[in-house]
């Protein structure tokens, strides 16, 4: 039955979790969590015939934290870990690469009771629309 659960959980946050193609709007309030973020995963996809740079900030309940960016050559993936330096509650995941700006809310963790990850895609150019994406995965374990 606790399986059930985790999986209600993990289900919660991926359909809490939305990308807002047109750019940074708003805030959304803090939450509390018994759980600990422990860091956040991101998969940079740079499906293109040329090198991207991608950049990524995560934004907590304490503000958005330093912007990092990331050179990702033609046809490369590689996996961004980030982590908070303290117990913060996150907000959003936001992203850009080339003309695209992107940022994913993460909604539903404030249920959770143990420490989690975050696990995110940010491709270049997704397979079923050749345009670029941010998603966050369903897993929230680490």
């Amino acid at each position: 039955m606790l399986g059930v659960a985790r999986d209600v959980q993990r289900r919660q946050v991926l359909l809490g979790a939305t990308a807002t193609l047109s750019g940074f709007t708003g805030c959304i309030g803090s939450f509390t969590s018994d759980g600990t973020l422990r860091e956040v995963n991101v998969e940079l996809r740079n499906t293109d015939d040329r090198a991207r740079t991608f950049h990524l900030a995560l934004e907590t309940e304490t503000g958005v934290l330093d912007w990092e960016s990331h050179h990702i050559d033609a046809g490369v993936d590689k996996r961004v870990t980030m982590a908070p330096n303290e117990n913060v509650s996150p907000v959003a995941l936001h992203g850009a690469v080339g003309d695209f700006a992107a940022s994913a809310d993460i909604l539903g963790v404030d249920d959770l009771d143990e420490d989690y990850c975050l696990r995110f895609h940010f491709w270049y150019a997704h397979p079923s629309d050749e345009r670029p994406q941010m998603a966050q995965v369903a897993d929230i374990e680490c």
